[in-house]
């Protein structure tokens, strides 16, 4: 089975297209006032993944998805929406889980790292839910998707620089801008940390510890005197030694949980903490 993921108005147009392919539309789930999740079904189940992949690339959101049984327990777990400390949801474009009145939604589509479920992406989404006071110049380094970065918006940042060094990834992130009417506030680019100029009021890095050590001297430098900078994907038992690379910038917050963890680090004050 497939699931695409479309729009109200646009649903007779998808509708149409797949039966045009000769995909038998067996639902259709609405689980938001303008969100609409088809359910499609092929005569020949081995053409399911072919048919997934030729819809993306022609700019639509579909995902092959089990036809029952665990598979498709594991499935609904897995695109439940989350929403973090009440303020901030993340969820995926063709999640059948109802989401109407879920606060702060982030809907993303295919590609790109990271929707929320990653202890490493958590943990960053979390510091942003806690430190975002309004109307900050966020970068995203390593945006993969752009979660980050729409969550950011979604708090009530002003803007956001997402970078990335892989092609896919700046795509989706620009992709998911779009889809969360945030293209205009959201910039995604293909560039090295080392052409953006300028500094940010919040900087997050959910790269891993050798790409960290790699471009701490320009993480740093992208930190405004008053602004913060977090850093994900690394062991707690790495975090002394990231700091170690991140001077003069000092630790401020930790995070950890199991094998993964993220550090806040400030230089010039504390970052600011959103109110009680």
């Amino acid at each position: 089975m497939i699931a695409v993921a479309t729009t109200e108005d646009e649903l007779a147009g998808v509708c149409e297209l797949l039966r045009a392919l000769g995909a038998s539309v067996i639902e259709v789930v609405a689980p938001s006032n303008t969100r609409r999740v088809a359910l499609v079904r092929m005569p020949d189940e081995r053409s399911v993944a072919g048919l997934a992949a030729s819809l993306r690339a022609d700019g639509l959101m579909a995902v092959s998805r089990p036809d029952g049984g665990v598979a498709l327990q594991k499935w609904r777990q897995d695109t439940r929406p989350i929403t973090f400390d009440g303020r901030v949801t993340v969820c995926r474009a063709w999640s059948e889980h109802d989401r109407r009145g879920l606060a702060g939604l982030v809907e993303l589509g295919p590609g790109g790292f990271g929707d929320g479920r990653h202890p490493t992406t958590a943990q960053i989404i979390e510091e942003l839910v806690d430190r975002v006071a309004g109307g900050e110049r966020v970068l995203d380094v390593g945006c993969g998707s752009g979660v980050l970065g729409l969550c950011a918006l979604r708090l009530g940042a002003a803007e956001v620089v997402a970078v990335d060094i892989d092609p896919d990834a700046v795509e989706a992130a620009g992709r998911n801008a779009r889809l969360n009417g945030a293209g205009d506030r959201m910039e995604a680019r293909l560039a090295p940390l080392s052409d953006i100029e300028g500094a940010f009021d919040a900087v997050v890095a959910n790269i891993a510890r050798a790409a960290i050590v790699e471009l701490a001297p320009e993480l740093v430098a992208r930190v405004s005197p008053e602004g913060w900078l977090a850093v994900g994907g690394i062991s707690p038992s790495q975090c002394d030694q990231v700091a170690g690379f991140l001077l003069p910038l000092t630790e401020v917050g930790r995070r950890a949980s199991g094998e993964w963890a993220t550090l806040v680090l400030a230089g010039g004050g504390f970052p600011r903490i959103h109110p009680e």
